[in-house]
């Protein structure tokens, strides 16, 4: 199987996280970046496209 960055998503927003957290959406791993961000990543699936979904029109 070939892996994309279209199969990812990169979550930067901790308000974004902490519903996919409630959803019960585990995160492949997080890290900080070079300049001290944290970001989660996920598996993009129906799940968390949902969740994006419902966060932006909030």
């Amino acid at each position: 199987m070939e892996y994309s960055k279209d199969m990812l998503f990169f979550c930067y927003d901790l308000a974004l996280q902490r519903k996919l957290k409630q959803k019960n959406i585990k995160f492949i791993t997080t890290a900080i970046t070079n300049d001290s961000r944290r970001f989660y990543l996920y598996w993009r699936d129906e799940r968390v496209n949902a969740v994006i979904k419902q966060h932006i029109k909030q």
